[in-house]
């Protein structure tokens, strides 16, 4: 697909973040359950926004 996810891996999860970040304006995350403290801090995981335009990668 255009992102370059396989439709077994990620890419069902990064369809559906990008689709309710459009759709409400607000962030998604994805990440394992066992990080969810480090996620909320927002030191684990993959964060998905509308806020800045295009994509970054870390």
């Amino acid at each position: 697909d255009k992102l370059g996810f396989a439709a077994g891996s990620m890419g069902p999860k990064v369809e559906a973040a990008c689709e309710f970040a459009r759709l409400t304006g607000k962030r998604a995350v994805i990440g394992a359950l066992e990080d969810i403290e480090r996620i909320v801090k927002g030191e684990a995981g993959t964060i998905i926004s509308t806020e800045k335009t295009g994509i970054e990668w870390y």
